[in-house]
């Protein structure tokens, strides 16, 4: 598992780990759930990451270009 996330290639299982986290899940639960809505569900959650991850990055630039003009 550790070689896939060092790939960038997250395995099922880490998948399956970081929703159950997300959703304070047992595996019993997240299996207990929809194939599809936990697939639209994962889809979900990695758009959201990336916005936030965009805003940080934006907000961060932006604090840059401020504290060069001081």
């Amino acid at each position: 598992m550790v070689e896939a996330v060092k790939r960038g290639k997250p395995s099922p299982l880490l998948d399956d780990v970081s929703l159950c986290a997300t959703m304070g899940w047992t595996s019993e639960e997240l299996n207990a759930q929809p194939a599809r809505f936990v697939e639209r569900l994962g889809v979900y959650l990695e758009a959201a990451a990336d916005i936030r991850e965009r805003e940080e990055r934006r907000l961060e630039d932006e604090l840059r270009r401020l504290t060069r003009r001081r």
